[in-house]
């Protein structure tokens, strides 16, 4: 399945965490709490990494598993493709048809929180990858410019510094192993 979207982040501190994630469940009796287990994939050359794509094996909940390629449009906006791992033609052919040559890279595990309220998903995260734990909320909404007015909003409400220049939670835990193989 292929779709379209439009997201806004920012990075909060452990205790805005706790805050906002305090507010949302009181506020929101139906939001949903998920284990997400992420493996990114990419080749000894980092080939989907440098041609700023992600490929993941997603695990929520435990249950079964889906295969994401991500690939950022020069909007903002961002295509997904989702497939179960036994069925991935349109990924493959994104790939040039080399998922075979392909290896987990690095993983993620997030504890997430997210409601949906009116037109948008609010979502929580705490992240843990290479040993390192973050916090940020996230925004997806129809349009690029419709996620950061409705971000911003919770950026003033709780007191928080917007960054256009966030890197996603893929981005952070897959640098993070480039760099220790650099370090090698």
């Amino acid at each position: 399945m292929k779709h379209v979207e439009y997201e806004e982040r920012v990075m909060i501190s452990k205790s805005n965490y706790q805050k906002i994630v305090e507010d949302i469940k009181s506020l929101y009796p139906n939001y949903r709490s998920l284990e997400i287990e992420n493996t990114y994939l990419d080749n000894d050359d980092f080939f989907i990494y440098k041609s700023k794509k992600m490929l993941r094996v997603r695990t929520i909940n435990n249950k079964e598993k889906e295969l994401t390629l991500k690939i950022k449009n020069m909007d903002g906006s961002c295509v997904e493709i989702n497939e179960t791992l036994e069925s991935h033609p349109l990924i493959d052919k994104e790939l040039n048809n080399r998922f075979n040559k392909f290896k987990p890279i690095a993983s993620l595990k997030t504890n997430r929180i997210e409601v949906q309220i009116d037109d948008y998903l609010l979502v929580i995260d705490e992240n843990k990858y290479s040993n390192i734990t973050d916090y940020d909320i996230e925004i997806e909404a129809e349009s690029q410019q419709k996620a950061l007015q409705i971000l911003l909003k919770y950026c003033d409400l709780y007191h928080l510094e917007y960054n256009p220049k966030y890197k996603s939670k893929s981005h952070r835990a897959i640098s993070k192993v480039i760099k220790k193989d650099e370090e090698c």
